[in-house]
């Protein structure tokens, strides 16, 4: 199972070094505090113990583009939070309450203040020629241009368009998710952010198109497109990450954007 790419990963190993065996803040270290409550000097013993552990937990998301200290910030108030909620007589450890109470208060934070990482410079070339080549195709064909439309006027591969929309840039992240009629929304990408300016019915319709698109990838597949996409990562980077050859990375790539925009130009 694909864990949430935004910082599911960091999160678990940094915990491990943080709690793990032979750490000083493993549960050993924990162990005093086994009669504390949430309460009163209690708590604050708690903030107090396990600040490290806050503070660690904010690097994960450095990547977000928010800024590091408000990361901080926040992480320490999810940590007050867990503090104050904390109850001993549940049978759960603190760390083990406290973690997913502080990335989560991180994770909303993310999700409503951060801005997506900047694409690669050639992705933000032919964003931008899909800019200004797209109010004349409007005006021209009297309809949104499809894909197909796109990449011709802009001098573009629909594979090069596919990753220049993929990549737009702005500032309210939106999942990208799918309706699974037995499941109801289902993120594609858990962590994965595609970012609208503002929703009008075409952009709607164009991430409904790349959903569907996506429905039947694999898991290294949509690990691929995280990587390259998300993390900026260039092909040699994510070869080195799994372990195979830049060949193969640059290969698969082609592959699923091929796929992508032959489906995407016979969705419309």
């Amino acid at each position: 199972m694909l864990l949430d790419m935004g910082a599911g990963t960091d999160v678990l190993r940094t915990v491990t070094r943080t709690v793990g065996p032979g750490n000083p803040a493993s549960s050993t270290r924990e162990s005093p505090n086994r009669a504390t409550t949430g309460t009163g000097a209690g708590a604050e013993q708690l903030v107090l113990q396990f600040l490290g552990l806050a503070d660690a937990l904010s690097r994960c998301f450095y990547r977000s583009g928010c800024e590091a200290e408000d990361l901080q910030q926040v992480a320490r108030l999810g940590l007050v939070k867990a503090a104050k909620g904390y109850q001993e007589d549940k049978g759960q450890g603190f760390v083990a309450y406290a973690v997913p109470t502080i990335t989560g208060e991180l994770k909303r934070y993310v999700r409503d203040h951060s801005w997506v990482v900047r694409p690669a410079r050639a992705i933000q070339e032919a964003r931008l020629k899909i800019r200004r080549v797209r109010p004349e195709l409007i005006q021209r064909l009297g309809r949104e241009p499809t894909y197909a439309d796109l990449s011709l006027a802009a001098g573009l591969s629909v594979p090069e368009t596919v990753q220049a929309l993929l990549a737009e840039s702005a500032m309210v992240a939106q999942r990208i998710e799918h309706y699974d009629p037995q499941g109801g929304r289902e993120a594609l990408f858990p962590g994965v952010t595609l970012t609208v300016e503002e929703l009008g019915y075409e952009r709607v319709e164009r991430e409904q198109a790349l959903a569907t698109a996506l429905v039947d990838a694999s898991e290294e597949e949509r690990l691929i497109l995280h990587l390259r996409f998300v993390e900026e990562m260039s092909q040699e980077q994510i070869a080195q990450e799994l372990g195979v050859s830049q060949m193969q990375i640059s290969r698969r790539l082609k592959q699923l954007l091929d796929r992508l925009g032959r489906r995407l130009v016979e969705s419309r």
